[in-house]
């Protein structure tokens, strides 16, 4: 649509005039021109306009239409049961906390079934996806042909278009026509799959490509780099410690470090050897290393992602800052080796040098899934209690639960809830035993006086519902509210049952 009609606008309509337009629209047009308030009608006129640029129309032009959808005989019916509580599940804005769950829930069970979304859900559930960047994983696996078909039609649903990309067994033709054509979230997987399948392709696809990635693409796709990181892959990050990004630098230190015949690893392990001394005490007391920070900056920093710069507004000094930057690329295994240490027994090393907040610092972010004892010992830190259910998610679900009472009440009291439910991904459930164990607890705590004021507790509460194992779901009986129970409190018992049904009639067979 040109803008020749702003002109007759911006002069002022004083006598009825009509925009000219073939077609259909034209005649509209053509009518509302006739009233008696020529800058009425002229005003209708372009609302008119305005509707069809909105639906996307091309105004006097034939609009092609798109060839059909493929046949995808693993649609779900619109008659099956499931078909409404998955456009009711997926419909509306943003969802309550206890809804993204369900929904991460919805996609694994009918992915488990081999089966994809019912056409009426498929509008609410790209609309999900665009919302939310965790979802899109599970929903790429539900959303079929026809799913995949309509996210071509609209801009906003680019991530589901190439939701192939990532599938097991993707030729290199697919995997090409990604790289060339996605987005940078397609690319990324379409590296991944290829670094599953040809490591050394993928290493020198990303060196081909490095200078045309943004800061943040780097980022993502060096850490694609770590599940299979090999000593040959240290040519590729070696220039990288002096990347123009800080991220890029910080991420590519500790991987180098990680491979014990690079230059980069021999150098940080002597540099700190050269901070540790072992002193031996009396007879009894065996020996103790003692560590330094450096005493000054080094020239060779600048190639081994050190900056010698201390940050404004850094709480450590700037002796300790060298330190921790010395210490964060180290491998966890490294301390305990050169100490003969378990990770418990070097917390408590570590509080008794002058370097403790650097030393902490530094192991905090090393620390992973791969490294349990690790995080065992950190979670007995009583500064890091703010960080207790990010700590808890690193655990396998059997060791996390043991520290947890299996008492929703209790749970409450020991502010410990929203560590289950942080250290609890999307997608994931408590397991079977610990869930059979909290069921009847949380059912008597949904209906407890304690919610009229509690807003933030009310939530959670449902939350925790969503995340039972679904063998217990059959175990929790919600409490009635009070005689005297809120508008609030009455709401969230109502969305207890409607919770528990949705998620009962979701584990159930299709």
């Amino acid at each position: 649509m040109n803008d020749a009609w702003l002109k007759p606008a911006l002069l002022g309509i004083d006598r009825p005039q009509a925009i000219s337009m073939d077609g259909p629209v034209g005649e509209v047009l053509a009518a509302l021109a006739t009233q008696d308030d020529a800058a009425l009608g002229y005003s209708q006129q372009v609302g008119v306009l305005a509707a069809c640029q909105r639906a996307a129309m091309r105004l006097a032009a034939p609009v092609p239409s798109p060839a059909p959808a493929a046949p995808d005989t693993a649609v779900l019916p619109a008659d099956h049961r499931w078909s409404p509580l998955l456009k009711t599940l997926f419909s509306g804005g943003q969802p309550s906390p206890w809804g993204r769950r369900v929904r991460h829930e919805a996609c694994l069970q009918l992915a488990a079934q081999g089966r994809h979304l019912p056409v009426a859900s498929l509008h609410h559930a790209l609309e999900a996806g665009a919302r939310s960047i965790a979802l899109r994983p599970h929903l790429r696996a539900v959303l079929g042909e026809r799913g995949r078909w309509l996210a071509a039609c609209n801009p906003d649903w680019a991530f589901a278009v190439d939701a192939s990309v990532a599938a097991e067994g993707t030729d290199a033709a697919e995997l090409e026509r990604a790289w060339q054509e996605g987005s940078a979230e397609v690319r990324l997987q379409a590296f991944q799959q290829l670094r599953a399948q040809d490591a050394e392709q993928a290493r020198t696809r990303l060196q081909e490509s490095l200078k045309t990635l943004s800061a943040r693409e780097r980022v993502d796709f060096i850490t694609a780099l770590q599940p299979q990181l090999s000593d040959a892959d240290a040519e590729l990050l070696r220039p990288l410690l002096k990347d123009r990004s800080r991220e890029v630098r910080q991420l590519v230190g500790p991987m180098l470090a990680r491979l014990p015949a690079a230059p980069h690893a021999q150098y940080l392990q002597a540099q700190m050897q050269t901070l540790l001394q072992e002193q031996r005490g009396g007879l009894l007391a065996g020996k103790a290393w003692v560590l330094a920070a450096p005493d000054a900056a080094q020239p060779e920093w600048a190639d081994a992602a050190i900056d010698p710069k201390r940050p404004n507004g850094e709480s450590l000094g700037e002796r300790a800052w060298w330190l921790y930057q010395l210490a964060r690329q180290l491998p966890l295994a490294w301390w305990e080796q050169t100490l003969q240490q378990s990770p418990t027994q070097l917390l408590e090393w570590a509080r008794s040098t002058d370097w403790y907040d650097a030393l902490l610092r530094a192991w905090l972010e090393r620390v992973d899934a791969s490294t349990p004892q690790w995080v065992e010992a950190l979670i007995g830190v009583d500064t890091l209690r703010a960080r207790l259910g990010e700590l808890m998610a690193l655990l396998p679900s059997d060791q996390r639960e043991r520290h947890w009472p299996a008492n929703a009440r209790e749970l409450h009291e020991h502010r410990l809830l929203g560590d289950v439910l942080g250290s609890t991904a999307p997608g994931q459930t408590l397991s079977e035993a610990y869930s059979l164990r909290l069921a009847p607890s949380l059912g008597a705590q949904l209906g407890d006086e304690v919610l009229r004021y509690d807003y933030y507790l009310r939530d959670v509460l449902l939350e925790l519902l969503a995340v039972l194992h679904p063998t217990a779901l059959a175990e929790v009986r919600v409490a009635e509210a009070p005689a005297n129970a809120t508008d609030a409190m009455l709401d969230c018992v109502q969305q207890a049952h409607q919770l528990l049904a949705l998620r009962q009639a979701l584990n159930s067979h299709l």
